[in-house]
């Protein structure tokens, strides 16, 4: 076996992932940014978090029905507020100037999906919330008491789960209503032009690319599953 065809079926080996160029030529940019998304909270990346609200707040301003009022806040905070936790954390980011943009987040998200009648244990929620920044920002003492007994208990494995629990719900949800299209229904949305084809490839102009990605499908067994009767088509 010649050394490239070698490195190349390295490359294909089960549990190794397909580069992002090509995963753009397979995945739908949604569906490839909602598992990004996933990734960085099952990892815990928490100073990724604010990404993550971000697109959260804004697919829930479009679509609000997609999750209850109590989902909603409890998400969009609870991202928040490990985010705000993890820059009181730091000497370097506790302090006023760089905690109350985040702080301010979490007040118009409560007043944006604020239902008819206030909810209390949310707004109690928020209203201790903020105490506890305070009080971190102001007594370094307090401050290092907090993140050594009292963080791991009340922001640690339990509260990841619970976040993790509403995210993947999130997503799914999202992923159900907005389906991806078969080509036959993509063709019927486009619109007939002499530079729609040329358009559309532009995305595949790069051979190595697509021949990335069909080798990983053809080394996972993904290629050609089922046979196809031409007459039939």
């Amino acid at each position: 076996m010649c050394d490239l065809e070698h490195k190349q079926r390295v490359s294909f080996l089960p549990g190794r992932p397909l580069p992002l160029s090509s995963l753009r030529l397979l995945v739908p940019p949604l569906r490839l940014v909602s598992a990004a998304l996933w990734q960085v909270v099952q990892r815990r990346d928490t100073m990724d978090y604010g990404l993550v609200e971000e697109f959260v707040t804004t697919v829930l301003e479009i679509t609000p029905d997609l999750m209850s009022y109590r989902e909603k806040v409890q998400l969009i905070m609870g991202l928040r507020a490990q985010l705000v936790l993890e820059l009181c954390r730091s000497d370097h980011s506790a302090d006023p100037e760089t905690i109350q943009p985040h702080l301010s987040r979490m007040r118009t998200c409560i007043i944006t999906h604020r239902e008819k009648e206030i909810d209390t244990e949310v707004e109690a929620s928020e209203s201790n919330f903020l105490e506890l920044v305070q009080t971190l920002l102001d007594d370094p003492l307090e401050r290092e008491h907090f993140f050594q007994d009292v963080f791991p208990e009340e922001f640690g494995p339990m509260y990841d789960t619970a976040l993790q629990s509403l995210m993947w719900e999130f997503l799914s949800r999202l992923e159900k209503l907005l389906p991806t299209p078969t080509f036959q229904q993509t063709a019927s949305w486009l619109r007939p032009a002499p530079s729609m084809l040329k358009e559309c490839a532009q995305s595949v102009t790069q051979p190595q690319t697509l021949k990335t990605l069909l080798q990983h499908h053809r080394c996972h067994g993904h290629l050609f599953a089922n046979g196809i009767d031409l007459v039939n088509i």
